[in-house]
């Protein structure tokens, strides 16, 4: 079945779109930088990754779009999360794709946080 593959980007296509319908423009985003554990397809590692955050307010449950570098693996990994931020901080789950492994993988982070 070749539309194996393309299962995950059309998946990762379809939840982007419905998170970025489901927020309201207006809101101000935040953007992030941090760590990440990732674990599923390929094993576990370590990655750095960038994030947008839906909003700026601290102290509040936020959507995320983030780009994370696997440092053992040495690929990308596009990601769609939720995150919790706090006055300078970020708590993030994450969902990515694994281009070195091409598999869906989940992710737990930390981070610091800016509007």
């Amino acid at each position: 079945m070749k539309y194996k593959s393309l299962a995950p980007l059309l998946a990762a296509a379809i939840a982007i779109g419905s998170w970025l319908v489901a927020h309201p423009v207006k809101a101000d985003p935040a953007y992030g930088l941090g760590l990440s554990y990732t674990f599923g397809s390929g094993g576990g590692d370590v990655a750095i990754g960038a994030r947008v955050f839906s909003d700026n307010n601290p102290q509040n449950a936020v959507g995320s779009i983030g780009l994370d570098y696997k440092i053992n693996s040495q690929s990308f990994r596009p990601n769609i999360g939720a995150a919790w931020l706090d006055n300078d901080v970020y708590g993030d789950l994450s969902l990515g794709y694994d281009f070195g492994a091409q598999g869906v993988d989940f992710g737990v982070g930390i981070g610091g946080w800016a509007d």
